[in-house]
């Protein structure tokens, strides 16, 4: 079994954000994945509602507790534009599926337009990669590791570091990369 790896290269996540057109659902997907952390199966529950209020609160799929996280605000200026382009109302999931408006798309369609970007840039990609991709980013953007801990709701630091992709190698090319004093 493959396990999901965050992506740790900048241009690499630049390259599968222009796999669709900005202002579509697809492009919206992975910019929510990217920006919150949250897990697929928790971010298709995203109404338009919450997603305008720049919140998204509910209680976690995987784990039932309560959760809530702000949404940022470019994250928010692509949902209010996806919401007015779409003819959107506030009872309607952010990530409808075309079959059924009342519904979000399945899990399964989720992956699919995730694996389908991560194909066209030549890397297997999950939408549990984007999860950890937004760890492992924050992570090199000095958020504090107690703090990322908190987030995804890990046991430990030595959980979240495995999780964001944070091995011995890298660890490694710190005390190589370093010379102090000498």
């Amino acid at each position: 079994m493959n396990t999901a790896q965050p992506i740790t290269d900048n241009k690499m996540i630049k390259d599968i954000m222009e796999v669709y057109s900005k202002g579509t659902k697809q492009y919206l997907l992975l910019a929510y994945s990217l920006n919150t952390g949250l897990r697929i199966s928790d971010i298709l529950k995203a109404t338009v509602k919450d997603s305008l209020a720049g919140i998204w609160k509910a209680r976690e799929q995987k784990t039932g507790k309560e959760k809530l996280v702000e949404l940022n605000p470019k994250l928010q200026l692509l949902i209010r534009d996806f919401v007015q382009a779409q003819g959107l109302t506030d009872g309607d999931y952010i990530f409808y599926s075309n079959k059924d408006r009342s519904k979000p798309i399945s899990r399964v369609q989720a992956h699919r337009i995730v694996a389908y970007a991560g194909d066209m840039v030549g890397i297997t990609l999950s939408c549990h990669s984007l999860r950890k991709t937004f760890g492992y980013i924050a992570y090199k953007n000095n958020v504090d590791l107690a703090l990322l801990q908190y987030i995804f709701n890990h046991s430990s630091q030595a959980v979240t570091l495995r999780y964001i992709g944070i091995t011995q190698d890298e660890a490694n090319r710190v005390t190589t990369g370093l010379s102090i004093g000498i």
